[in-house]
């Protein structure tokens, strides 16, 4: 079980990753995208979310393992 959700912490951060980079991206206007979309918003908490679970998986880990 340990290793389940190990694993999945590792792929939480790597999908973390790739959301904060695409956010910074189109923070930045790098990557285009229209304005009424406002996806920059949505994929800052999406990214925020994915990092906080990655975080309090790997501190669980760290102190009770």
């Amino acid at each position: 079980m340990e290793q389940l959700i190990w694993n999945l912490a590792i792929y939480i951060s790597l999908i973390g990753l790739v959301v904060l980079t695409l956010t910074v991206l189109t923070g930045l206007g790098i990557i285009k995208i229209k304005p009424f979309y406002r996806i920059h918003k949505k994929l800052a908490i999406a990214a925020f979310i994915a990092i906080g679970i990655h975080a309090s998986i790997m501190i669980f880990f760290y102190f009770f393992s």
